[in-house]
């Protein structure tokens, strides 16, 4: 049976549509055990559809039930019970049919009952509302009197199987078996009855296949390059204007080449974020040629081309203005305007946070070797822009801005590259100075432990203050450059710094710790494991986690399963409450005890060194001597009846324990 699904709406946001996938519909099939051969979603600006190919019926599946325990199913002759027969005939089952299971509390009949199968055609109208509802849309909105909430107003409704109306009605409309075409090229109804959808909607100007119009953009893109210029394919402004047309139609542009005396960053930012524009480069440099995806075909495209040549003159010609003005003022003179833009309610103005940076990047550059002069003034000047025209008017240039302008104004080039470098990374691209690294980390530091005292922590998919994204880039920045800072001596700084300005900073401390963690714990989701055991003993510096997380991956893997073991044992059997190291000689019964004691003692002795150059994965091979911890285990008994000796075998292992724990904690490890 095929299916066909189809709701028209108003224009829907492009970034929305983003959310929406085939999982999402299969998901629901799954629930509803549809036995489906193939499920495909499709969205454009218009309408969100889907065609389904399964059987007509729900699949056959059988249900485990449970009847009454095995002691009282058969009598003292071994003959069925009247409890037994009454089981099997309530589930239309017979005695072959019938086996036990064991369980918790006991052994007990059990028979497999089919599930009746249902009539797939029944099911459709609430698999779609159930669809639909599943998407996870960030803003919604009610129309009319209100009855009704989805992502903008519905205008038509269609659900078919096997070309027959299937009778439903979502947000207010009934299903029918038509639709419309392009709402400009095409908008008369489009009846569906025996008709390949797809195809049909291109014959008026609608291409739903989402990944077909992403195929013609690129083809096109491809085919406007030459020697002269290639098309820079964006993928997030791809991914855009693929959900704001049905119809995607690529067109040329050019403007006047005297604008590209702008900063590039500025001009680029404008064609992006404004008007959806593809952009082009000549050996990095950036040309007066652009990409339009156009949503109509006209006799005349030409039309078209100058309209959106005419508009971006207007734009281009506001960023000069801006751009002159802008250098007008030095940076420093709008630093002491940042105390009238408010940061945050609950944590002072811009100024108050700017107040902040400099003394945070002051300690962070100290700690990495940074020039902390250099560092403290990109600080001080590292959100002046924000005053200027140009972010103002294209606020994606942040940073960027503040870096022209600082060079134009004669401040150190370092200066300049860690204003721009504080908004690092992006885009895989990181700080190379220590300087932009010391800035770009009080940056982020500051955001989260000012959203834990804010309470701003995000929930489900919405962060809107970019708490993970912040997280995630100091995991990057360390992982990326191989440096090793202390987090928890940052945050605490961090969090007095708030402090001295009168804003409370309770728990903000173990709530940023904490946060970061789960994030570094995310990244490594397949070796959860591991990465719970290292950084549930120490997550202080994040480059040394990774480092010893990589080594407990190579020792797990290279290990037997004996040597894990046998580290695993000493773990079971010093609990976690157990302190007592001091170890008596003179309590000692076995000569496998003396040995044990000088073996931990050398360890003690040798093993510092690997510390000392992060060789992790020595350390932890040099912590297994098979012969005397096998030996040791297999000749002494650990909870001895003496409370002395017993607790003086806990703290002799509780020392090899306490090595091991110098890298991980082996009770998260299952071996």
């Amino acid at each position: 049976m095929r299916v066909l699904f189809e709701l028209l709406t108003e224009e829907l946001p492009a970034k929305e549509l983003l959310n929406i996938n085939d999982s999402l519909l299969c998901a629901v099939l799954d629930r509803h055990n549809i036995d489906y051969q193939s499920a495909s979603v499709y969205f454009t600006p218009r309408r969100i559809a889907a065609i389904i190919n399964c059987k007509e019926f729900t699949k056959q599946q059988n249900q485990k039930i449970f009847g009454p325990p095995k002691n009282v199913c058969f009598d003292k002759d071994n003959k069925p019970t009247k409890a037994l027969l009454s089981f099997l005939e309530k589930n239309n089952a017979n005695i072959d049919e019938c086996f036990f299971e064991n369980t918790s509390k006991g052994t007990y009949a059990c028979v497999f009952a089919k599930q009746t199968q249902k009539l797939v055609k029944e099911l459709l109208c609430g698999i779609f509302s159930e669809f639909l509802s599943s998407i996870p849309f960030e803003k919604q909105m009610r129309w009319g009197s209100g009855d009704f909430v989805f992502l903008r107003p519905v205008h038509n409704l269609v659900l078919l199987a096997d070309n027959e109306v299937i009778e439903c009605s979502l947000f207010g409309k009934p299903s029918v078996s038509y639709t419309f075409g392009h709402r400009f090229l095409a908008c008369h109804k489009i009846d569906l009855i025996s008709k390949d959808y797809k195809e049909e909607l291109k014959k008026h100007y609608v291409i739903v296949d989402q990944h077909t119009r992403q195929s013609i953009i690129k083809d096109s893109l491809e085919k406007l390059s030459n020697a002269q210029k290639r098309y820079v394919l964006d993928e997030d402004l791809l991914n855009e204007v693929v959900n704001l047309v049905e119809y995607p139609n690529c067109l040329e542009g050019t403007f006047e080449e005297e604008f590209l005396k702008l900063p590039q960053e500025v001009l680029i930012s404008s064609m992006k974020a404004n008007q959806k524009y593809f952009y082009s480069l000549n050996n990095g440099k950036l040309t007066n040629k652009f990409c339009i995806v156009s949503n109509m075909i006209t006799d005349d495209d030409s039309v078209i081309v100058k309209g959106n040549e005419r508009v971006l003159r207007a734009r281009f010609r506001d960023a000069a203005f801006f751009y002159e003005e802008d250098l007008k003022v030095k940076l420093s003179d709008l630093v002491d305007k940042l105390k009238h833009m408010l940061f945050h309610k609950k944590l002072g103005s811009m100024y108050d946070r700017v107040e902040r940076l400099v003394e945070l990047t002051k300690k962070i550059a100290s700690d990495i070797g940074a020039d902390v002069d250099v560092a403290q003034r990109a600080a001080y000047l590292s959100k002046a822009d924000l005053l200027t025209h140009m972010v103002y008017e294209f606020p994606e240039v942040q940073g960027i801005m503040g870096s022209i302008i600082a060079k134009k104004q004669s401040e150190k080039e370092l200066v300049a590259n860690c204003i721009y470098e504080q908004y690092l990374p992006k885009d895989e691209v990181y700080p190379k100075t220590k300087e932009g690294i010391a800035l770009s980390l009080a940056d982020k530091f500051d955001l989260i432990v000012g959203g834990m005292i804010a309470d701003l922590k995000p929930s489900g998919n919405k962060d809107p203050y970019g708490l993970r994204r912040a997280a995630l880039s100091i995991i990057k920045i360390a992982l990326n450059t191989k440096l090793n800072f202390n987090i928890k001596d940052i945050v605490e700084f961090s969090a007095n710094l708030y402090d001295k300005q009168g804003i409370s900073q309770l728990n903000s401390v173990s709530q940023t710790l904490e946060f970061i963690k789960v994030r570094f714990i995310n990244m490594f989701e397949e070796h959860s494991q591991i990465v719970k055991a290292v950084v549930e003993v120490d997550f202080s510096d994040i480059y040394d986690a990774f480092l010893k997380i990589e080594a407990l991956k190579d020792f797990y893997t290279q290990s037997n399963e004996e040597n894990l073991y046998s580290i695993k044992r000493v773990f079971n059997i010093v609990p976690d409450s157990f302190k007592k190291i001091d170890v008596d000689r003179e309590l000692f019964v076995f000569s496998e005890e003396s040995k044990f004691f000088e073996f931990v003692g050398s360890l003690k002795q040798n093993l510092e060194k690997f510390l000392q150059t992060k060789d992790y994965l020595s350390y932890l091979k040099n912590m297994i001597d098979n012969n005397i911890i096998s030996s040791f285990f297999d000749n002494v008994l650990i909870m001895d009846k003496d409370e002395k000796i017993k607790n003086n075998r806990l703290a002799l292992l509780n020392n090899y324990k306490q090595l091991v724990l110098k890298v991980a904690d082996f009770k998260y490890l299952n071996i």
